[in-house]
């Protein structure tokens, strides 16, 4: 049970997948999997992505914070790339699916200025999309992939044809101007062992983002978006979960500098408890919500998890993720 809860608790944290391709494309390897790993070179990167086949319209696969195809050997993570590589073999019988790699990952380009600012992140998808001649696509993705998508459908509108958060993936919306409270998320975000030292460098931009619909009631998007959401499982409360975590020393930290903030927090009562009360007096699950409905109005497709008629949570988020797949197909009849 403690390995499944850490495995919620890092994707929550950072928060837990043919074309006429061009002269510039390259083959890496495949390793027998469903999908195989090329390279290809946009104007603004050299990107590797992850290309599942299929036929009919293009899907995108959105990257949140981890690179799935890199976590096939990674014990902690198995799981998340099972998940990811099952949910985008399957959507390839209905799809052309392609999963881009982001800058700073992979066999991906590794320079350049505020590689992870979201805006930043959307043009590299464009860029790829471009490349690969895809004038529409429909986007699916988890934990931060939300806001690429939001950012992508404000602004490029005519470039998306449906918008899919996954299952488990609680968008952030609030940015975090409380010095104690970034404190703590930046170190948090060294629980996700996968990303190493760059972690704050990766997850702290997904605080600094708003799409334009969240603080304006006026903008409207045209764009079917599935939206999956549980009143058990809310950002703001899987970001108070490490606090449980927290012990005399707290070894499960590798980064010795997180690592020496946790034992100073744990030593803390006072500050815990402004954290606590941070969170409860901004908790964003109601703005989120009517921020969505407003927006997308009868183009937004809500799935209540908490409503699915299993006792076990692990369970209910394998059905959502079926639920997930009959709108992809949905959407791509109607397309």
């Amino acid at each position: 049970m403690k390995s499944i809860l850490t495995t919620i608790l890092c994707l929550f944290l950072l928060t837990t997948y043919g074309q006429d391709l061009g002269a510039n494309e390259k083959e890496s390897n495949s390793d027998s999997e469903p999908y195989e790993a090329k390279m290809i070179q946009t104007s603004r990167m050299n990107m590797e992505y992850m290309d599942f086949g299929g036929k009919g319209n293009t899907l995108i696969h959105i990257q949140g914070v981890h690179n799935a195809s890199a976590l096939k050997d990674n014990m902690t993570y198995y799981q998340n790339y099972v998940a990811w590589r099952d949910m985008l073999t399957k959507a390839s019988k209905h799809y052309r699916v392609y999963a881009p790699i982001y800058r700073g990952y992979g066999n991906s380009d590794k320079d350049g200025e505020d590689i992870y600012k979201v805006e930043n992140v959307a043009k590299d998808i464009l860029a790829f999309m471009d490349k690969m001649k895809i004038e529409t696509a429909t986007l699916i993705g988890r934990t931060t992939a939300p806001q690429v998508m939001f950012y992508m459908a404000e602004h490029y509108p005519n470039r998306v044809n449906a918008m899919v958060a996954v299952p488990m993936s609680m968008y952030k919306t609030i940015p975090i101007k409380n010095k104690e409270l970034r404190d703590f998320m930046y170190y948090c975000s060294y629980a996700a062992t996968d990303l190493g030292d760059r972690a704050p460098e990766i997850d702290m931009p997904s605080y600094e983002y708003e799409p334009k619909f969240y603080n304006d009631d006026s903008k409207t998007i045209e764009i079917p978006l599935f939206w999956p959401y549980s009143d058990q499982i809310k950002i703001a409360q899987m970001n108070l979960q490490l606090l449980n975590y927290l012990q005399p020393d707290n070894a499960f930290i590798p980064n010795e500098k997180a690592k020496s903030y946790f034992d100073s927090l744990y030593a803390d009562k006072e500050l815990q408890g402004r954290i606590k009360q941070y969170y409860v007096d901004n908790d964003p699950t109601k703005k989120n919500m009517d921020a969505l409905k407003n927006a997308f109005g009868d183009n937004l497709t809500l799935q209540n998890i908490d409503d699915i008629e299993e006792t076990d949570m692990m369970k209910k988020f394998e059905k959502a993720d079926e639920i997930m797949m009959k709108f992809l197909i949905s959407v791509s009849n109607n397309d």
